[in-house]
């Protein structure tokens, strides 16, 4: 049982579009505002903008148009940088019992480079004891272990006991428990997504407890078994040695 669930880049783009929007509004405003102020001079007072006015538009219309061409360049540049680094590191990976759920939870620039940290959680799929969606946010109630790191730290290897980290150090001492877990829904169909967390949940729970009873039926054949015959009535093979 393995599935990725990857970020939902459509979603993720028009939410920094509407960040850039909001960013770039001021011009508009002004811009608008400009335009107001020339209609009402020249449609309906029906006469000649002042010179020192004329000029005062001029300028603002520029600086208005030069901001919003800035902040557009920039919020597009920066854009494509989080949209890389959600596309990398937000997503729920189901491997058999054990779930990884991984967060982008911001990126700086440091040392002449990029550096992304994300929130991370592990945690044991049949631990898990309720899901649900609300808005858009998914909300788990299960023991996890929960990190918040640089993302090249972060790297692991999956295992068959669940995963390895690249860094061994986290293996039993990074991280801190937490009861519950709450990411933000950046994927298509929240809902579908938990409702397919807890199918697995329950599907891992219920392969636990039959291998459980199958252990305890052959624990219980084992001890009821009668040997009559004891180690030291086994078979022998003779010793060559006594026959020469």
């Amino acid at each position: 049982m393995h599935k990725m669930i990857r970020v939902n880049e459509k979603r993720l783009a028009a939410k920094y579009n509407r960040r850039i929007f909001l960013a770039a509004l001021p011009a508009l405003s002004v811009l608008i505002s400009l335009l107001i102020i020339v209609l009402i001079f020249i449609v309906k007072l029906d006469t000649d903008l002042p010179q020192q006015m004329y000029r005062t538009i001029i300028y603002l219309a520029y600086a208005s148009i030069a901001y919003g061409f800035i902040v557009c360049l920039i919020g597009s540049i920066l854009e494509e940088i989080l949209i890389r680094a959600h596309r990398e590191h937000t997503y729920i990976q189901i491997a058999d019992s054990i779930m990884i759920i991984s967060q982008h939870y911001q990126t700086v620039f440091r040392d002449w480079k990029w550096v992304h940290y994300k929130k991370m959680w592990v945690v044991k799929l049949a631990e898990v004891e309720n899901a649900e969606c609300i808005r858009n946010h998914i909300t788990l109630n299960a023991p996890a272990r929960y990190f918040n790191e640089d993302s090249n730290w972060l790297g692991y290897t999956r295992t068959d006991e669940g995963i390895s980290f690249d860094r061994w150090w986290y293996d039993k001492n990074g991280g801190k428990s937490v009861t519950s877990i709450e990411i933000t829904d950046f994927y298509t169909h929240g809902e579908r997504i938990v409702r397919h967390i807890l199918h697995c949940a329950n599907k891992v729970r219920d392969r636990e407890q039959r291998r459980a009873r199958f252990r305890k039926e052959m624990l219980e054949i084992a001890k009821n078994v009668n040997y009559p015959h004891k180690l030291k009535d086994r078979y022998q093979p003779p010793d060559k040695r006594k026959k020469r």
